[in-house]
């Protein structure tokens, strides 16, 4: 049995709830600014990654 290119992401892209991502040794460096920006959803790695690049890109006031 074949599976699409669709589903095959949708089994590899595992999704992380915000405790998990803000205790996890991988995004220590930016583990304040993760328990401040982030909701209590489910999030990827790649959604994380693109939500710190995002966010570090900012303008500051």
């Amino acid at each position: 049995m074949k599976t699409s290119k669709k589903e095959a992401k949708k089994i590899t892209e595992e999704k992380f709830t915000k405790e998990q991502i803000v205790n996890s040794k991988t995004f220590i460096e930016n583990r304040d600014l993760l328990k401040a920006i982030l909701e209590d959803k489910s999030y990827s790695k790649k959604e994380i990654n693109e939500i710190i690049k995002n966010y570090k890109k900012g303008k500051v006031n």
